[in-house]
């Protein structure tokens, strides 16, 4: 397990940029689909705002808890685990919601986007997924030998 974990950090920050770029294009299309007329604003229509808030702030959190000196001590890898495994869900939850108010909308552009943000959100999810198992890994590594291997590839 030790040969795995080395090298992780970039392809974390690699998947930090791409689910960063996705959120947001899932926010600007959640938007659009609520502004196109034919769109009732139901839960099932306004859940990908939250959702992409929420993902947001998660990314935010483990961003500067990893790059930023200063917020360094409110780092933590069983935190890191819990929110990508937290976001993940949410993610899945988004997908499945975004099919079943599409179903319903009036317009055909607005059921466009809602299979936009659907596919968007499973891919969201399988990227979600990767850097859970990533975290989880980490956290592993973490409780049997005290550092991350991050600590030691920058030195």
């Amino acid at each position: 397990m030790e040969l795995l974990i080395f090298g992780r950090s970039v392809t974390k920050s690699r998947l930090h940029i791409i689910i960063g770029g996705l959120t947001l294009l899932v926010f600007i299309l959640t938007i659009a689909r609520l502004a196109v007329k034919g769109t009732p604003s139901t839960r099932a229509n306004t859940w990908g705002i939250a959702v992409c808030l929420k993902s947001g702030v998660f990314l935010a959190y483990q961003l500067l808890t990893t790059h930023v000196e200063r917020f360094k001590k409110w780092a933590s890898t069983k935190v890191n685990m819990i929110l990508n495994i937290v976001d993940t869900v949410f993610w899945l939850a988004l997908f499945i919601i975004t099919i079943m108010g599409s179903i319903g909308a009036a317009s055909e552009a607005s059921r466009a986007l809602g299979g936009i943000i659907a596919t968007l959100a499973a891919t969201l999810l399988g990227f979600g997924g990767m850097l859970s198992y990533i975290s989880i890994l980490e956290r592993r590594y973490y409780k049997q030998h005290s550092f991350l291997p991050s600590d030691i590839e920058g030195k």
